[in-house]
């Protein structure tokens, strides 16, 4: 069944863009377990350099473990990643180390399904959308006071 869906499916360049090399892939592969999509031209070694040098964490960036099985110093996404290709049948409660991070984060929130909500809360960067050194109700604040002046 997933696959009459996955075949009748139409794909753009976008769907085979590659964020390493910034380049459509000339032969993309779709791993069928997790839906990745690689170029079976490149080298191991050039990827994995590659995405080692891509994925370096800067400074300023928070790094995480994963609570599942301690693997460390993951960015947000290398994190998401981890978890979903080595974890994502795994229902487990955990701590996120993501939203401890965070200002209102609290060392005793315990999520019922870890990987579940990494998929649903941390698909993208808290910190582009707002300001992490404000607390949660100045924000909020903020954000009414913000709504105020759009024109609608």
């Amino acid at each position: 069944m997933a696959q009459d869906e996955s075949a009748s499916m139409p794909y753009t360049e976008d769907d085979f863009y590659c964020p390493i090399c910034q380049e459509v892939f000339k032969t993309p592969v779709r791993v069928a377990a997790c839906q990745h999509v690689s170029n079976s031209e490149a080298s191991t070694s050039e990827t994995a350099e590659a995405y080692l040098e891509d994925n370096a964490i800067p400074s300023d960036q928070p790094s995480f473990d994963c609570p599942l099985c301690e693997e460390a110093n993951m960015t947000r996404q290398r994190l998401l990643d981890h978890c979903n290709s080595n974890h994502g049948s795994h229902v487990v409660t955990s701590i996120c180390p993501i939203c401890l991070s965070l200002p209102w984060g609290h060392p005793t929130q315990l999520t019922r399904n870890f990987v579940s909500h990494l998929n649903e809360r941390h698909q993208f960067d808290y910190g582009a959308f707002m300001n992490l050194q404000l607390d949660e109700e100045t924000q909020y604040q903020i954000a009414v006071e913000e709504s105020l002046h759009v024109n609608i």
